[in-house]
């Protein structure tokens, strides 16, 4: 049984390169939607608690994703050195995009995993707060603008720093700064696609990840109290 599912496995893996292969020549949406049906049964398995896998062929999973996530990450470096010295010029935004939100994502789960809801939604904060507030400050010095420009990530800062003290509140406010900060920050309007993408994933999505985070870890706390 366990070989079977192996080799169903495998032809899973080559079904997916082949319809990569092939996609020049099929309508976009066949390609979109046959490659949706291909990649949502891994997702699923993957959050089933029930898994039918046994740990062996867990680790096995587990081990082949974590090194082909970093030859991913290879192969979107090697290009965009090469073409950065083919043509003198930074890399097209999609390129940043590729190599930055992987990246990203893998840090919220690995830090969701390891340090717990609060710790991780505390240090979520300080950590893209402090990003954007040197930032801030490389760009405009100490100014009038740099100041007014910096308040959003100093409240950040401040919030995370209570919120394991007021989950909930915290989690709230992280929501309402991450919506703010959509809403607000027209400028990223006038990027392409890729680069928009990759600024939501660098600011509003850690807050609202946190945020949610945090209301739900202070729900489950104050059910425990009652």
């Amino acid at each position: 049984m366990k070989i079977s599912k192996s080799m169903l496995k495998s032809f899973w893996l080559l079904l997916l390169a082949l319809i990569i292969m092939i996609a020049n020549g099929l309508p976009v949406w066949l390609v979109i939607v046959l490659t949706a049906v291909i990649l949502i049964a891994p997702l699923i398995r993957e959050f089933r608690k029930d898994t039918d896998l046994d740990e062996r062929q867990i680790q096995i999973s587990h081990f082949s994703s974590h090194l082909t996530f970093f030859v991913f990450l290879a192969l979107t470096m090697f290009i965009m050195i090469n073409e950065y010295y083919a043509k003198g010029l930074n890399p097209d935004s999609q390129w940043y995009m590729l190599l930055i939100v992987p990246v990203v994502v893998k840090m919220f789960i690995s830090l969701f995993q390891n340090y717990g809801a609060v710790a991780t939604a505390k240090w979520i904060g300080y950590f893209f707060a402090g990003i954007w507030l040197i930032f801030v400050i490389l760009s405009h010095g100490i100014s009038l603008e740099g100041v007014i420009e910096a308040i959003p990530f100093i409240l950040i800062l401040v919030i995370a720093y209570f919120s394991r003290l007021f989950p909930r509140s915290a989690g709230i406010v992280f929501i309402l700064l991450a919506c703010a900060i959509i809403i607000f920050f027209k400028a990223w309007q006038n990027f392409d696609i890729y680069m928009r993408i990759m600024m939501h994933t660098l600011l509003p999505l850690p807050l609202l990840i946190s945020g949610i985070t945090l209301i739900l870890y202070g729900n489950k706390k104050q059910k425990s109290v009652e």
